[in-house]
């Protein structure tokens, strides 16, 4: 695994838009960008951040994430960016250890991302993001 990778974004499920909205407002955030992730059905809203890193606020359409935490939405998730999501899905199954997607999921921006289960972590979901260049539509294979 990359040493010491920087911590990308903190991901907070929220049930409405209007509630992670009302929820911006209150920490004093200004939403940066949006996108749709159909795979887990999802918007996701990333707030601008003049220092340090941002917050997503991820708001369900159904899907996976509709029921999280009985559907109260709360912490997700911690981001943290790597070079190379290949390079990390083999070091972590040397280690005995599975990412939880088959296939690495373009997320909301312009990103890679794939996801460690928190059965390896005590209860956490670290979510690993590769960055792409801007523009790029979907993910480099090999």
């Amino acid at each position: 695994m990359t040493r010491n990778p920087p911590l990308h974004h903190v991901g907070i499920v929220q049930a409405t838009e209007e509630e992670a909205l009302a929820l911006m407002t209150l920490m004093g955030l200004e939403e940066d960008y949006r996108g749709f992730v159909p795979q887990f059905s999802a918007l996701c809203i990333f707030t601008k951040a003049a220092t340090g890193s941002p917050i997503e606020f991820v708001v369900p359409d159904g899907g996976p994430l509709a029921k999280f935490n009985k559907g109260a939405g709360g912490l997700h998730h911690i981001a943290l960016e790597v070079p190379d999501l290949d390079a990390l899905q083999r070091g972590l199954e040397a280690e005995g250890m599975k990412l939880l997607e088959a296939e690495h999921v373009k997320g909301a921006g312009d990103f890679l991302c794939n996801f460690l289960s928190p059965v390896y972590t005590r209860g956490i979901t670290i979510e690993f993001v590769q960055l792409l260049a801007k523009g790029t539509e979907g993910p480099p294979r090999c």
